[in-house]
């Protein structure tokens, strides 16, 4: 393996909060949680880069909704300038401080990115949405503003997004329900899951719903993978997409990726 994909992949498993803030997230988020997962995100980071770098000795990267850094770190690390972008201030401190040895390979600016996306003064080489596609309600508007903001030859690069859930078929979603119930059995209120995985299952949607606001996907079944390679393709990119399976349950996460099951995936789009 490269040297800088055991490298990118144990940066990606760095959590910012504190002690039991960081447990909880790292235990439901399954590409920093499983090794396997860390080691392909690192992979493809690399290829990212090495891309880039065909047409940039430095180049640029936008990090969207960027948080403690678990795409900034990686790039920085790789040699790439960063433009890392979140509205949480406090997270973004926490990114500053761990990022400070890179001194001006660093710029980050604290906004919404709907903010970002309308600025543009400046181009970039890789634009990057790590686990955040699925949050944002009109992500197809958001990846074509995203891509405006890209050079010629950029990529747009996303990774930790749901399938659609209707194209996954009945066997791998009986599957994927039963690794979550497996997994949420120990985290506490179980019952107040499984009423809400009902409801949204018959698509009723409650704004004022914490948990419908984060795990917004779940409310909308997915995100539509063909719809964004559909959209990347009229903007004249080749769209690579990279499909695998992704659970909270550490048994579960095994059995699914040997039975070739997928529920998640990756793009790396090319423009030109």
């Amino acid at each position: 393996m490269d040297d800088r994909v055991s490298r990118i992949a144990s940066l990606a498993n760095i959590a910012s909060y504190d002690a039991v803030e960081a447990a909880e997230y790292i235990d439901g988020a399954p590409h920093i949680k499983h090794a396997s997962l860390r080691e392909l995100y690192g992979r493809l980071v690399v290829l990212v880069y090495d891309r880039a770098r065909e047409r940039s000795d430095q180049p640029h990267v936008l990090d969207l909704g960027a948080g403690e850094g678990s795409v900034t770190l990686p790039f920085l690390e790789l040699g790439a300038k960063v433009t890392a972008v979140d509205i949480s201030a406090g997270q973004l401190e926490t990114l500053r401080a761990r990022c400070e040895r890179f001194g001006d390979q660093l710029k980050v600016r604290c906004e919404d990115i709907s903010d970002t996306l309308k600025d543009r003064s400046e181009r970039f080489d890789v634009i990057v949405a790590n686990s955040f596609l699925h949050h944002i309600p009109d992500y197809l508007g958001m990846i074509a503003a995203a891509t405006e903001l890209l050079k010629p030859n950029g990529q747009f690069f996303s990774f930790q997004d749901p399938l659609r859930y209707d194209s996954i078929g009945k066997l791998a979603t009986a599957f994927n329900n039963l690794a979550y119930l497996s997994w949420r059995i120990f985290k506490g209120d179980v019952l107040g899951g499984l009423k809400r995985r009902l409801r949204r299952s018959r698509g009723i949607y409650l704004e004022d719903a914490m948990e419908d606001q984060a795990e917004y996907h779940a409310v909308r079944g997915g995100l539509d993978q063909d719809a964004i390679a559909r959209l990347l393709d009229e903007r004249g990119f080749s769209c690579e997409l990279v499909t695998y399976y992704a659970t909270q349950s550490s048994l579960f996460q095994p059995v699914g990726a040997a039975l070739g099951i997928r529920n998640m995936f990756s793009i790396i789009a090319r423009k030109g």
